[in-house]
This record gives C-alpha cells, sequence and structure tokens, in this order.
C-alpha cells in the first residue's frame, strides 16, 4: 500500500453541521508520487456494466459533455464508469481507456485507503476539493483542483469528480509570490496608491526610510502624507487622461531635527487588465548619499575657482606691480635737473599703471571661467591651471621679473 502523506483541513466543524447545509466541504491536499502511476487497470467489477446502464440516461450525457470541467463519474471504489469529451482532451485519453483505470491511477498520490476515507467524509460534507497533481495517459503531470461530491441515483451510489487544470492559475500564484518577496526584500522603498492617492501598499524598505512604527498600517496614510500635498498632486497628475504616464524627480524630506533626507521619486500608472488607471506604483531611492558627495565637489570647485582667480590676480598683476614701483624708487633717487632721466621714468610708471588699470577693467567684466594651463608647468603630470583674461590664449606664461 502506497504510504501517502496528505493533509486533511475541515472548514465545518462536526459539531455544526446541519442536515440542510448544502456548502459543506472539505479540502484535501495530496501530495504527488508520479513514480507509482500506471495505466493499467484489471478492474472486472460484475456490476459496472449494469451502473453503466444508468449512465446512459440524456440528463446525465448532457450534463457530462457541456461542462466545463474535466468530469468523471465511478463508483465508489474509484473505477471509472464514464467521461466526458473533456476529461478525454485534457488527460489526453479516450473514454475508453479512462473507463479501464480507477481514480487511483489518475490522482498521483491517491490509494485506495484515502479514497475510502473520502467517500466516508462525503457522508458529513456533500462537497470534497481535492488540491493534487494528475497524470495523463503519456505521463505528464499538471496540478488540478478536483472537486469530489456523491451522487444518489435509485441504489446506486457514484461519485462525481470535477477536474480543474490549474497550470495557468499556480504559474500566476508563483509569479505573485515572487514579485512580493522581490517588493518586500527590496533595498528600495516601494508603495501602491489608489487613484486618491491613499496608500494601499508600502514595504519594509519605505517604513524604515520615513521611521513609521510597525503598527502604522499603509491603508492609514496617503501620498501626502509621505512627500506632501504639492508633490502628491504633482504625481497623481499622471493617472489624468492625456498625461504622461511616469513622474521622477529628486525631492528633500525634512524627517524630525536631521538633515534633510534627498529622496528620488520614481511613479508610474498602474493600469487594471481594461488599461483603466487604478493608481499608482511608486518606488523612493534614498540619493543622500550622493547629493551630500555633490555638494563637496561643489564646495572644493568653489575654493579651485577662488584659488585660481587669486592666482590670476597675482599673475597678472605682478609685473605691472613691480615697475611701477621700481620707476618710483629710481625716481627718488634722480636728480631734478636730469629731466630726460625723469620723463624716461615717469612715461614707464604711467604704462605700467595704466596696464594695472586694464587689467583690474578685465578682472571686472571678467564672467566666463576659463582655466588655462600655467606656462610653467605645461609638461607637468598635473600641470597647474590659472584663469584667462580672455583672448584665444591656451596657456599663461609664466611671471618674470622687471630688470633693474
Amino acid at each position: 500500500m502506497w504510504h501517502v502523506n496528505c493533509l486533511l483541513r475541515y472548514y465545518t466543524m462536526e459539531n455544526t453541521l446541519k442536515p440542510n447545509q448544502v456548502a459543506q466541504t472539505i479540502r484535501i491536499d495530496i501530495l504527488p508520487r508520479f513514480d507509482e502511476i500506471t495505466h493499467s487497470s484489471g478492474f472486472s467489477d460484475s456490476t459496472a456494466e449494469e451502473e453503466r446502464t444508468l449512465l446512459n440516461a440524456d440528463d446525465y450525457q448532457y450534463l457530462f459533455q457541456n461542462s466545463y470541467d474535466a468530469t468523471l463519474l465511478t463508483n465508489t471504489s474509484g473505477q471509472v464508469m464514464i467521461a466526458n469529451a473533456r476529461a478525454e482532451e485534457m488527460l489526453q485519453c479516450d473514454e475508453q481507456h479512462l473507463c479501464e483505470m480507477s481514480m487511483v491511477q489518475i490522482v498521483s498520490g491517491l490509494d485506495q485507503q484515502l479514497l475510502d476515507s473520502i467517500v466516508a467524509q462525503l457522508d458529513r460534507a456533500r462537497f470534497m476539493r481535492i488540491s493534487a497533481w494528475v497524470a495523463r495517459l503519456s505521463g505528464d503531470p499538471f496540478p488540478a483542483e478536483i472537486a469530489v461530491s456523491r451522487l444518489m441515483r435509485q441504489d446506486t451510489t457514484l461519485l462525481s469528480f470535477f477536474i480543474r487544470d490549474e497550470t495557468v492559475r499556480r504559474k500566476a500564484e508563483d509569479d505573485l509570490r515572487t514579485i512580493y518577496n522581490t517588493v518586500q526584500n527590496a533595498g528600495t522603498g516601494m508603495a501602491v496608491a489608489d487613484t486618491d492617492g491613499r496608500l494601499i501598499h508600502i514595504n519594509p524598505a519605505l517604513r524604515r526610510m520615513w521611521q513609521l512604527r510597525d503598527d502604522v498600517n499603509a491603508v492609514d496614510l496617503s501620498l501626502a502624507d509621505l512627500v506632501g500635498e504639492v508633490t502628491a498632486t504633482a504625481i497623481m497628475q499622471i493617472c489624468a487622461p492625456g498625461s504622461q504616464t511616469t513622474w521622477n524627480q529628486e525631492i528633500p524630506l525634512h524627517l524630525g531635527d536631521d538633515d534633510p533626507l534627498w529622496v528620488q521619486v520614481s511613479a508610474a500608472i498602474n493600469l487594471d487588465p481594461d488599461n483603466i488607471p487604478t493608481g499608482v506604483v511608486l518606488s523612493f531611492l534614498d540619493v543622500s548619499d550622493r547629493m551630500r558627495a555633490e555638494a563637496i565637489d561643489r564646495l572644493r570647485d568653489r575654493d579651485r575657482v577662488m584659488a585660481q582667480s587669486l592666482g590670476a590676480v597675482c599673475h597678472h598683476l605682478g609685473q605691472p606691480t613691480t615697475v611701477l614701483l621700481s620707476s618710483i624708487e629710481m625716481l627718488r633717487s634722480i636728480k631734478e635737473d636730469d629731466k630726460t632721466t625723469l620723463e624716461t621714468l615717469l612715461e614707464i610708471s604711467l604704462e605700467a599703471a595704466e596696464e594695472v588699470r586694464q587689467i583690474l577693467r578685465r578682472l571686472n567684466d571678467l564672467d566666463v571661467y576659463n582655466p588655462v594651463a600655467y606656462a610653467s608647468t605645461v609638461n607637468d603630470e598635473t600641470p597647474s591651471e590659472i584663469v584667462s583674461l580672455g583672448g584665444d590664449e591656451t596657456t599663461v606664461p609664466a611671471a618674470t621679473s622687471q630688470p633693474d
């Protein structure tokens, strides 16, 4: 005898059953045992032919041939008496071969002892629902939901097995389970909101990002509670007809007394199977570290520009200032009667002062930051730069001292 592990789940208690209850259902999950499935029967029930005559009536045939589910009628021992066209298609086996088989051979993991238990349970509940694997004639199994009920006709007791292929539903459930686990374990905060901006679901990462308590439910929050009324209104505009179906922006959030939390908010419209908007799906990525790094880079660039600007002032004013100071020193030592030398030094001083004035004007008019390499460091691995005062120069010559 097969050793079958099965789980019985009773949805109605024995002491609450009433004779007139018609929705009593017991569910059984049967674990498959594909290696023990065979397709040879050897049934020789002497009453089989007699019972089968009862199934040739028009009402039975109409029920069977128009049923959406694969439908099998068996005796209480599980031997198939009749099968509809849907069963032949689903099990890939014609009715003649099916009538040579038992449900023990069709349902993987089902044995005679368990089948007898099912028959006994049908004395208490009108329906039995079995979640199991069913084998086709080729041996290819598929997940199925089987509804079993007892059919009384005259003095004959029959069992009705309604088999529904659950392959598509099982795959959809597996996909949904995978997606749910992905959302729940994602490091990015994720949420779903309806068309009114009320939150339907939030994942643990979003809870941590907003420092929400465990007793705070998604339905108690709105999108405006997370990002503010103005931003929430802008996001929900993607649900309007003719609008963009996505929204992306980086926004600062002030949570408590800490520094602002910079979050990249991405939203996409959520559509039902009829392409009707049902809300938005949102993701929240903490970009605070990147924003702080960019702020530091901006400070460094500002300091570099300041240093280069000061260097430019020193470089460009250094030579004419030196000339001017030297001329003044020489003027102090020249005698008054040496007018030629005085006039020459005065002319040099005036030219130097004019050059200083022109440099100051160009610095004042400078509105484009254009660094160029300092001539003495062009061949260095990391040449120094200095701010250009305009013109087409690509390098600035190194400062030289004015000879005496």
